[in-house]
């Protein structure tokens, strides 16, 4: 049983006022959180990711849950706190811990980068 939280994820961070407010919306209208690829170049923004998703648990064949790893990425010409934390804040609304982060600058673009690394145990249906 392969578990997509991918919906559940990109729903959470999209419709969280907080967000919404320091992200602002792109062209179409949408909120600027994206699965893996921003359409365009603009910032602030944030994609994400799934890195894992396997059987955590089993009851002879049958998978009683998965271990699930996500990756948030948050892009800014300035300083990244206020998004960050406020992505954490979502990620664990939806029971993910945080496993790591780390700050990056990227000096080719001049934006800064934060990294929020989560994972989460969850139970099939």
């Amino acid at each position: 049983m392969i578990i997509d939280l991918e919906p559940v994820v990109v729903s959470a961070l999209r419709n969280d006022a907080e967000l919404i407010s320091l992200l602002g919306r792109d062209k179409e209208g949408k909120v600027k959180v994206y699965p893996l690829v921003a359409p365009d170049i603009s910032n602030p923004k944030i994609t994400f990711f799934e890195i894992t998703n396997f059987p955590n648990k089993f009851a002879g064949d049958k998978e009683l849950s998965s271990a699930i790893h996500f990756q948030i990425d948050v892009w800014n010409s300035g300083n990244t706190s206020k998004i960050s934390m406020a992505a954490n804040r979502v990620m664990e609304s939806l029971g993910f811990v945080r496993s790591g982060s780390n700050s990056l600058y990227e000096p080719d673009t001049k934006i800064y980068h934060k990294v929020l690394r989560y994972k989460k145990t969850h139970i099939g249906s």
